[in-house]
């Protein structure tokens, strides 16, 4: 799996949450909001399709690639979530991208981060496509 600046049910106190809590494209606020959207503003516990980072349980899942931007709230969750997977024995590797923003993907014609970030995305998704393991 190949993980694009994920929202995973992050702990709020982790450094990215609190550094970040204002950055462009996505604030912790923002994050908020979506969650309620999807729960309809009803909270939920338990559920790790909506917040993966606390489910019980990492073993089995797939090689992973995380692809966090630095200047995200949610760059903490894919780091946590990787060493979550690693610690129940499978592969992940977590590929922060430095100078990138939350949906930076859409400047890969017109940003050199942005067109670096994508080219180390598709190489990962042909790496995993193979079978194969270069982290």
């Amino acid at each position: 799996q190949v993980l694009i600046y994920p929202a995973l049910g992050g702990d709020r106190s982790l450094p990215s949450y609190t550094v970040h809590a204002h950055a462009p494209m996505l604030t912790t606020a923002e994050v908020d909001y979506y969650t309620d959207i999807r729960t309809g503003g009803v909270p939920v516990a338990g559920d790790p399709t909506l917040e993966p980072l606390h489910d019980a349980d990492f073993a089995g899942l797939p090689p992973t690639v995380a692809v966090p931007a630095e200047f995200d709230p949610l760059c903490s969750d894919a780091a946590a979530y990787c060493d979550a997977v690693r610690k129940a024995g499978g592969r992940a590797v977590c590929l922060v991208q430095n100078g990138w923003l939350h949906g930076g993907l859409r400047a890969r014609h017109s940003a050199d981060v942005a067109a670096r970030a994508f080219d180390r995305i598709v190489q990962a998704v042909g790496v995993l496509g193979r079978g194969d393991w270069i982290w």
